[in-house]
């Protein structure tokens, strides 16, 4: 990696980096006393799913290929970085040429089955069927929503009906 590099780590605080012009993200994975962490795994996730995945070499360097720009998520072990990816030649001047994760290694190395490639926690859910939330509340209204449009339309019909009758003289007299 040639040019400045961003630290990962900080929660919650985003990153923006460049990508190469073949649309390639590089980075390096050491722990806090400055060693390279070899053979961890680095995934890239675009709205909590796993877009692509590295594994770093000897060095603790990884590269993922086939990169789009946009808000992603850089993964090493339980360490989640959020990064703004830019393509070559359209970012701001903050932006990094690569990114830089410390990550505790007994972590990395530690947790098997977060040095897997294939391995992905998923979105957060409710439990109920996937959905989350906000989504069930959304649908929970909409259905109530039906209902008291049907109510409502089936109360207009009958006062339709009851108006016809009168107009019709059906009904009789109003009581006096």
């Amino acid at each position: 990696m040639s040019g400045p590099v961003s630290m990962a780590g900080d929660a919650g605080i985003i990153k923006d980096v460049e990508l190469s012009k073949d649309g390639v993200l590089y980075g390096q994975v050491y722990t806090p006393a400055g060693q390279a962490v070899p053979d961890a795994v680095v995934q890239l996730r675009y709205q909590g799913t796993a877009v692509a995945a590295a594994r770093c070499n000897e060095k603790g360097q990884f590269a993922i290929n086939g990169v789009r720009g946009g808000a992603h998520e850089v993964v090493v072990g339980p360490l989640r970085n959020p990064v703004r990816l830019w393509s070559a030649g359209s970012a701001p001047k903050v932006a990094t040429q690569g990114i830089v994760v410390a990550v505790d290694e007994a972590i990395v190395r530690g947790q098997d089955m977060y040095c897997e490639p294939g391995y992905e926690t998923g979105p957060p859910t409710s439990g109920f069927g996937m959905l989350d939330v906000i989504t069930l509340a959304t649908v929970g209204a909409a259905v109530g929503a039906l209902v008291v449009s049907i109510d409502n339309k089936n109360t207009l019909e009958d006062n339709e009906d009851t108006l016809k009758r009168l107009e019709a003289g059906l009904l009789g007299p109003a009581s006096p």
